[in-house]
C-alpha cells in the first residue's frame, strides 16, 4: 500500500497576486466531511453541514493569518455540491460551494471525492464479526471489474471540470487539492477494528487510488496537491486513541466514525501551513 509522495507538489506557475497578500490570503475552503470534520468540537454553522470550528481549514486559516476566511465545507458533499447543486441538509439546502469563490479569492483548498464514489459508505458496511466472516471486498468486484475503481475513473473528468470552473471564478487563486489521510494500516488490527485484514487492505488501496488519481489530475491541471498520507502513517484508526488522527468504526475521540478527529485536523492544518510557507 503506497503512502509515498507525501506532501507532494503538482503545480504550475504561481498565481498572480490577488486582494490578499501571499502570506495573508483571502481563503475559501471547500469540500466534504473529511474537511468539515463532523463531531469535532465546536460546531460551526450551518448545523446541517456538521462542520467544526477546529477543522483543518480553520487551523490553516489561523496559522496563515488569512485576510478573510470562508468555510463552505459540508458533510456529505459531492463534486456536484461544489459546482452546481444546492446541497440538501437537515437544516435546509446550502448553496453550491463555488458561490463563495470570487475574483478576490487568493487561496482555495478542496477535499472531495469520497462521496462521489461512496467509499465511506461502502467501508462502513464491512464490519466483520469474526475472522471467519466472508470478505466484504469481493462484493465490489464482478467479472474482474472493480466497481469502486470504475467509479473513480469515471469521476476524474468531473473533478477536472470542477477545477476549471473554480479557476474561471477565481483566476488569481492558488488552488490546492487536499488528499485523504491514511485510514488503516496494512492488515488492519482485528478485532480492535472490526474489519478483516484483506478488507482493510482493499479499502485503503481504494483511498490511495483516489488520492493518486487526484494527484495526477492536479499535475495535469497545473494546480497543487497536498498529500496527507505520509504524515498520518502510524496515526490511523488502529493507533492508540491518544495518537490517532482518524477514528475507527466506533469513535474513541469526539468525531464521527471513520472520520478525522481534532488531532488529525491540527496535523493537516499545521502541515499544510508549513508547506504553503515553503512555496
Amino acid at each position: 500500500m503506497s503512502v509515498l509522495g507525501a506532501l507532494a507538489l503538482a503545480c504550475g506557475a504561481p498565481p498572480p497576486t490577488g486582494a490578499g497578500s501571499p502570506g495573508q490570503p483571502n481563503y475559501v475552503a471547500m469540500g466534504d466531511s473529511a474537511a468539515a470534520e463532523p463531531g469535532v468540537p465546536d460546531p460551526a454553522p450551518p448545523p446541517g453541514c456538521q462542520k467544526s470550528t477546529h477543522n483543518y481549514p480553520s487551523v490553516l486559516a489561523r496559522r496563515i493569518g488569512a485576510t478573510s476566511f470562508t468555510d463552505v465545507t459540508c458533510s456529505g458533499a459531492t463534486t456536484d455540491d461544489i459546482t452546481s447543486r444546492a446541497q440538501p441538509t437537515s437544516s435546509g439546502p446550502v448553496p453550491p460551494q463555488i458561490d463563495a469563490v470570487g475574483a478576490d479569492t487568493t487561496l482555495i483548498t478542496i477535499t472531495i471525492g469520497g462521496n462521489d464514489v461512496a467509499l465511506a459508505g461502502d467501508a462502513a458496511q464491512c464490519r466483520a464479526a469474526s475472522l471467519d466472516s466472508p470478505p466484504c471486498a469481493q462484493r465490489f468486484v464482478t467479472n474482474g471489474v472493480d466497481s469502486i475503481s470504475a467509479a473513480i475513473n469515471a469521476q476524474v473528468p468531473v473533478w477536472g471540470t470542477m477545477i476549471d470552473d473554480v479557476r474561471a471564478k477565481a483566476p488569481a487563486a492558488r488552488i490546492v487539492l487536499v488528499g485523504y489521510l491514511t485510514y488503516i494500516r496494512p492488515g488492519g488490527c482485528f478485532p480492535d477494528q472490526p474489519v478483516l485484514p484483506t478488507d482493510a487492505d482493499y479499502f485503503e488501496s481504494k483511498v490511495n487510488e483516489l488520492d493518486d488519481r487526484q494527484m495526477q489530475l492536479a499535475a495535469a491541471k497545473g494546480i497543487d496537491f497536498f498529500d496527507t498520507r505520509q504524515l498520518s502513517v502510524g496515526h490511523d484508526m488502529c493507533a492508540p486513541p491518544d495518537q490517532r488522527y482518524v477514528e475507527g468504526f466506533v469513535a474513541a475521540n469526539p468525531a464521527a466514525p471513520l472520520h478525522p478527529n481534532a488531532m488529525g485536523a491540527a496535523a493537516v492544518g499545521n502541515a499544510l501551513a508549513d508547506w504553503l510557507a515553503r512555496r
